[in-house]
């Protein structure tokens, strides 16, 4: 089992107007998302970027702090 993380900082009028946004920029194919992946059992964070090719994608993560706490 594994949570998976989006985070950005989106400049918008309200809440929901962000959240908008974000599910556009999420959708759109051009957009290069990095994400955090935690494995839920052993607490390990990994940086995950679907660019890179498969063998070289997964980066783990030493100290991963969240943006919202």
């Amino acid at each position: 089992m594994f949570r998976i993380v989006f985070e950005t900082e989106i400049d918008a009028p309200t809440p929901l107007e962000a959240a908008k946004n974000a599910q556009e920029w999420l959708q759109n194919p051009i957009n290069n998302w990095q994400y955090y992946v935690q494995d839920i059992k052993t607490k390990e964070v990994f940086s995950i970027d679907l660019e890179k090719e498969d063998k070289d994608a997964v980066l783990p993560v030493k100290k991963y702090i969240p943006m919202i706490r």
